[in-house]
């Protein structure tokens, strides 16, 4: 657990660090790497945080709980925003287009 929780902080950190060059599945606008950074950072936190009181046998504090259902939504939001933003890109390009056969459904 305190490996992911490390690992979920230095990714996150990446994507804060450099928003330009996001992990894989995260693209679109500086914002959206960014935001899915910091939910990385504060889940990464909160999991590291939980650990090591419970190791210490102790109950977990509740900022550790309010940084890790923090991360969730800013998770879900970041990622479909990104998926929402290459959706478009790919739109735009004209990449989405259905089928084999085109856009009208036959061959010219």
């Amino acid at each position: 657990m305190t490996v992911l929780a490390l690992g979920c902080m230095w990714l996150g950190g990446r994507a804060v660090l450099r928003p330009h060059r996001p992990p894989q599945p995260i693209g679109g606008p500086v914002w959206v790497a960014r935001t899915w950074g910091l939910a990385y950072v504060a889940l990464g936190i909160g999991m590291a945080g939980r650990m090591t009181t419970m190791l210490a046998g102790k109950e977990p504090a509740w900022p550790m709980a309010v940084l890790q259902w923090a991360a969730g939504p800013l998770l879900i939001f970041s990622v479909t925003a990104a998926g929402v933003f290459r959706w478009r890109a790919r739109r735009r390009a004209g990449g989405a287009v259905g089928g084999r056969h085109g856009r009208h459904g036959r061959h010219k």
